[in-house]
């Protein structure tokens, strides 16, 4: 699986995060959430009318064992081992979590991924 890392970007007038992407089966997207931010939630969507696996995960590694490309470090599924989503999900972690990435198993087209603090 390939991940792409997304930076940050503060919410108008604050001193947040938002940040979204879609993301295709086989692939995966994560973030380091800044230290600023007390909690992170987790916005996944899969288009009406589509079908998707996935799965949350988070890291507490330090972030040069993550890596830049997020795959180092040990991830743990938020929901246990082997757990896969297949609907619409969202949940807020607080943040004393070092990464968290959203992976696609499967999706006929795409999920929303959606990372707001």
């Amino acid at each position: 699986m390939s991940y792409e890392r997304v930076t940050p970007r503060a919410r108008q007038g604050t001193t947040g995060i938002c940040v979204e992407m879609d993301v295709t089966a086989g692939n995966g997207v994560w973030i380091q959430p800044p230290d600023r931010v007390a909690a992170v939630t987790i916005a996944v969507h899969i288009p009406a009318g589509n079908t998707a696996q996935f799965t949350i995960e988070t890291s507490c590694n330090r972030p040069e064992t993550i890596g830049a490309d997020g795959t180092g470090g040990y991830w743990d599924n938020v929901y246990g081992d082997g757990v896969t989503l297949d609907e619409n999900a969202v949940i807020m972690l607080a943040n004393a979590v070092t990464g968290i990435r959203v992976n696609c198993i499967t999706a006929s087209s795409h999920i929303n991924v959606c990372f707001v603090g």
